[in-house]
């Protein structure tokens, strides 16, 4: 990880380049930290409010998912809680602003409901001399469905589960933002409250794709060009364990995240430091609040591009797509999106420039050259953040791994391939014994194992004239390597 680029928070927007710095000096953190924390932040201030087109029929949301590999104690917490006040203020605000059309909508929405409780009632237990009429419970019901929805605003949530998610997302205008210092969203998505992955409402809120859910003794929910964005730090542990999932990776739930792993500044931290300037925070909370402040008309605004911002996105585009067919081959479906998610930062940028403003003119060659830059880090960070999690080996080296720990759970020290497959076909790509033939030869380069024909043992005398079977195809594990690895098990 030292060898990584650091982040340079002279890319970011000047207010946001300004509290960045003073946040990393006040809390003595990664200038990494503070830097991806303000992007996520202005992030989920404008995301489904502006677009931004970088050609003809494409259009990129300007929400982002990310996750921040930090080792504890690095004052993760403090940075999320600072950068995010003004979020909380500004949802506390507009909660006090509404609060009196919030308890009308109640009480509003209480009478009704009874009154059609009350209403079929009636028509259930006086048939036929009920004063109430169906007629009166269609106009009741028609009245509850009219009336406007006044519900409290909520922009960022925590440790949340995806029904959740969805129910939160809808009653706030479609949009949320998920922040964390802990790693749970993973957990959540991976199934800790089912027996089942659920990653559909990340991986639609993600792209915009509209979001229908039927639910049994509830009403539907659904919600069109849905946003979201995601903040998480994470311990490197957390991200190798968690992340590991096949299901998630194969769905391009892991493709959809930027990953940015700073050095540590534990051991190197200074005790008297200088706080905050009063003026710096004033001008980062009014950038964001004046940002959240920005009407939602229906539909999101379009950002579009100026001649200069739009040859340095084609640029980077063909320079992306040039290594994805063998430096980036690796990484192909993260890499595959860098392109959008640097469109999308530097929508951001432009919005944090122009504010109310953002609209009416084009992002400028600056302003993408700035995005790009920004998009180089997290492309070397994505690099080390897959290799981590041991997604960035090539196919045949993840089932060389795969076959080499069913063959440390069987305990033997030679097994057909026939029973080795039977332990193996529940992975993708080795639902026939063909599918194990990369792995296995991977296995045998390595020096792992040997693989030989075993010639079958006759059934009857050898004066018995009956044929012997056909040659079992059996696999060896390598002795030296067993020494070594049962060596390892007995030192833990």
């Amino acid at each position: 990880m030292s060898q990584l680029p650091v982040f340079e928070s002279r890319y970011l927007p000047g207010v946001l380049q300004t509290y960045a710095d003073s946040v990393a000096e006040a809390l003595q953190v990664p200038a990494d930290m503070a830097g991806v924390a303000v992007i996520a932040v202005a992030a989920l201030a404008v995301q489904k409010k502006y677009v931004i087109c970088p050609i003809a029929g494409w259009k990129e949301p300007l929400s982002l998912y990310i996750v921040l590999v930090a080792r504890p104690s690095e004052r993760k917490s403090p940075v999320a809680r600072e950068t995010t006040a003004v979020v909380y203020r500004y949802v506390k605000e507009v909660n006090e602003q509404n609060q009196q059309r919030i308890e009308e909508y109640n009480a509003e929405r209480e009478v009704l409901t009874k009154k059609i409780f009350n209403i079929k009632q009636e028509l259930a237990s006086v048939k036929g001399k009920a004063k109430a009429t169906r007629e009166d419970l269609r106009e009741t019901q028609q009245e509850l469905d009219e009336l406007e929805e006044v519900t409290p605003l909520r922009l960022i949530a925590d440790d949340v589960t995806p029904e959740a998610l969805v129910s939160l997302m809808a009653e706030n205008g479609g949009k949320m933002a998920i922040i964390s210092t802990e790693g749970g969203i993973f957990d959540i998505a991976a199934g800790r409250y089912s027996d089942k992955t659920n990653m559909d409402v990340f991986l639609k809120a993600y792209s915009g794709d509209s979001i229908m859910v039927d639910r049994k003794g509830r009403g539907s929910e659904f919600i069109e060009n849905p946003a979201l964005t995601i903040l998480l730090t994470v311990q490197p542990a957390v991200l190798s364990q968690i992340m590991g999932n096949d299901e998630m990776s194969g769905r391009g739930f892991l493709a959809r995240f930027l990953y940015a792993l700073p050095a540590s500044r534990i051991g190197q931290r200074s005790y008297r430091v200088k706080p905050i300037p009063d003026k710096v925070r004033e001008g980062y909370n009014d950038l964001i609040y004046r940002l959240l402040s920005i009407p939602d008309i229906g539909f999101p605004r379009e950002l579009s591009l100026s001649e200069e911002a739009d040859k340095l996105a084609e640029e980077f585009f063909l320079e992306i797509e040039s290594k994805l067919a063998d430096e980036l081959e690796i990484i192909e479906g993260w890499a595959g999106k860098l392109h959008g998610q640097t469109m999308r930062i530097a929508g951001i940028f432009h919005c944090c420039e122009y504010i109310e403003a953002a609209g009416n003119t084009p992002v400028s060659g600056e302003t993408m050259s700035k995005a790009i830059q920004v998009g180089r880090y997290f492309l070397e960070h994505a690099k080390a953040a897959f290799a981590i999690m041991g997604l960035s080996d090539p196919p045949e080296v993840k089932d060389a791994k795969y076959i080499l720990k069913r063959l440390n759970e069987s305990g033997l020290h030679t097994i057909s391939k026939r029973d080795l497959f039977d332990r193996c076909k529940g992975r993708t790509g080795m639902e026939k014994v063909e599918g194990m033939e990369p792995g296995l030869n991977e296995l045998i380069q390595r020096g792992y194992i040997r693989v030989f024909k075993a010639e079958p043992e006759s059934q009857k005398s050898q004066n018995s004239q009956k044929k012997r079977g056909r040659p079992s195809w059996m696999i060896e594990v390598n002795p030296i390597y067993e020494a070594i690895r049962d060596g390892k098990e007995q030192a833990e």
